[in-house]
């Protein structure tokens, strides 16, 4: 459970041009878009492509054109056969160097344009002085058949300070090393004064790699003052020290509007020695309003030991965030906790996990986390993902829930975890470790699978959290355990087989009738999900559907009847949830 930021980590400098951004704050917080919206309404647009555009590799060579056409403005083109005494205006005479670019200031409409496939030293700079807009955004790109690379070595790539109506698209930005960099890929950053939200972000088809701090971070530090209508699509973030994507700002749900769809964060493994979390793929912290989809997690946090981890995607402090249809697998942790898959963390309200497959991370494949001493960790849902061996180091377990969460669902998720050699894994794990007053209220975990290897335990609940749990419920769950019965760890007491658990504790009782299941739910190949490296294709993973003879056909909870719970259209692959239709147990509801 990641660490939240303290106005230590602010900006120190209210210079333009930073080296350095506040650090990111702690993993175990996460959120959505649109605050403005219901949950309701998030969820209903989950089959629905926001970016309109069809699937795009984020690594590829080849140059997209502008989204936005304005009739206003100047191109200026820089190329390494120009001369900075040119105009800039025309092919024949460009701009030769990036010095050139910082020292004019720019007006809605204006195009900067680098020669594809050249390289160009220095560090982009825009101030509150270049400013653009939706109608007429001053654009940041490349001319030709391939992106250019902006090689910034020791600084920033491209940053823009306390401005917004910018484009950046088809551009590499390139650092000299994350040990060696001491900025981001791209840093945009607001500290005005007075609860400004900046409009207007676009962020395309970019590759940043190399950098101390991170490949692309949207962040501000001034009360309430942030970014509206910011998109960051088809880019990859490697290779960075601190983490892949990110926005932060000083007070929860700054923010306005975020998404990020279609990105790849890979190989930023964090910093060692450092008193807060580093090394998550994709973050979004102090958001009303934010997506993150069909983007990919991996192989991050490697070097974090903080005594709270990094985790691939994320969210925090936030409102109304969806996570959907992402793959974050391999994600790691050197330290005592997290290195997971997916989290929603320290006061995160309204916000839904779905959709999404899970695997071989160090900790849980699915986080909710919460240690304030308030009750903003409220009405959240982690519905119809995958998990498969999560859990890998610290005894993580692949769905945890910790600390005081609020009116939450986890529901029609399938789980499948085998031993590990770093540590003992688990199915379920609700607890509230050190604070043991912040217990859960209203928590309700229906309709998943569980499937456990191994003689390890399906399910454990701390004592400290009975203590103070209320309406904690799990109903209309499979349990399985292979050739032995499923272990059920219930504050100090075990109980072998779920008949002796429901018996003992009333779980899996609905109206005094027994509910859930104990066996073998007949997954199609469980284990054997593999890697899918495509956010498009995640409905090739069909290890997890349900067979012909599966008992859990037809079993689970109708949850729309009985509990007015609002379940959503569609299922893991994609298929229609029907009303009055009858429910597996599982990721695949449908009949």
């Amino acid at each position: 459970m990641p660490f939240h930021r303290s106005a230590s980590h602010r900006a120190l400098s209210c210079t333009p041009f930073r080296l350095a951004c506040p650090a990111e704050s702690n993993p175990s917080r996460r959120l959505p878009p649109l605050a403005a919206l219901t949950l309701l309404t998030l969820v209903g647009s989950a089959c629905s492509n926001p970016t309109g555009v069809g699937p795009r590799d984020p690594s590829r060579q080849a140059v997209t054109p502008f989204s936005t056409v304005s009739t206003t403005g100047v191109t200026y083109y820089v190329s390494p056969t120009g001369n900075d005494t040119y105009a800039g205006t025309t092919l024949a005479k460009p701009w030769r160097s990036i010095k050139k670019v910082n020292a004019k200031r720019f007006a809605p409409g204006d195009r900067i344009l680098f020669e594809g496939g050249e390289i160009f030293n220095g560090s982009l700079k825009f101030i509150a002085s270049d400013r653009g807009s939706a109608i007429a955004p001053i654009v940041i790109s490349t001319y030709g058949s391939a992106r250019a690379t902006i090689n910034s070595t020791a600084e920033t790539g491209l940053s823009l300070y306390n401005t917004a109506g910018f484009e950046v698209r088809n551009l590499r930005l390139r650092g000299a090393g994350r040990t060696t960099n001491k900025g981001s890929g791209i840093s945009i950053y607001n500290d005005l004064a007075g609860g400004i939200k900046l409009p207007y972000i676009r962020i395309d088809s970019v590759e940043a790699y190399g950098y101390g701090r991170y490949g692309v971070v949207i962040d501000s530090w001034n009360a309430s003052s942030g970014f509206a209508d910011v998109r960051v699509t088809y880019s990859s973030a490697h290779d960075n020290a601190l983490g892949g994507f990110s926005t932060y700002a000083q007070l929860p749900y700054t923010h306005q509007n975020i998404y990020f769809g279609h990105l790849i964060a890979s190989d930023n493994p964090g910093v060692a020695g450092l008193a807060t979390n580093s090394g998550s793929g994709i973050t979004l912290a102090g958001v009303a309003g934010g997506m993150i989809e069909r983007s990919i997690a991996t192989n991050n946090g490697a070097l974090c030991d903080a005594a709270e981890g990094p985790v691939g995607i994320w969210t925090y402090d936030s409102d109304g965030v969806v996570i959907q249809q992402n793959e974050s697998y391999d994600n790691r942790t050197n330290g005592p906790a997290d290195g997971g898959g997916f989290d929603l963390d320290q006061n995160t309200r309204n916000s839904v996990v779905q959709y999404n497959y899970s695997h071989g991370n160090a900790g849980a494949g699915y986080l909710m986390a919460h240690a304030p001493d308030n009750t903003n960790h409220s009405g959240n849902t982690i519905r119809y993902n995958i998990s498969e061996n999560d859990g890998r180091r610290n005894s993580a377990a692949a769905i945890v829930v910790w600390g005081r969460t609020i009116n939450s669902e986890i529901y029609n998720n399938s789980v499948y975890i085998t031993p590990s050699s770093s540590g003992t894994p688990r199915a379920v794990h609700v607890h509230n470790a050190t604070i043991s007053t912040h217990d859960v209220q209203h928590l309700h975990i229906r309709n998943n699978a569980f499937y456990a290897t191994g003689g390890l335990t399906v399910l454990i609940v701390s004592s400290g959290q009975l203590k103070g749990a209320v309406d904690l419920r799990f109903e209309g769950n499979t349990y399985y355990a292979g050739s032995v019965a499923p272990s059920f760890m219930w504050g100090a007491s075990t109980y072998s087989g779920l008949t002796a658990w429901r018996s003992a504790t009333g779980q899996e009782l609905l109206g005094g009738t027994a509910v859930g299941l104990q066996g073998d739910p007949a997954f199609a190949a469980p284990g054997a999900g593999g890697t899918i490296g495509n956010a498009d294709q995640l409905a090739a993973l069909t290890a997890y559907r349900l067979t012909p003879i599966s008992p859990l056909i037809d079993r689970g909870l109708n949850l729309r009847s009985l509990f007015g719970t609002s379940v959503g259209p569609v299922d893991y692959w994609s298929q229609a949830l029907m009303a009055g239709a009858a429910y597996d147990v599982g990721a695949h509801e449908w009949r």
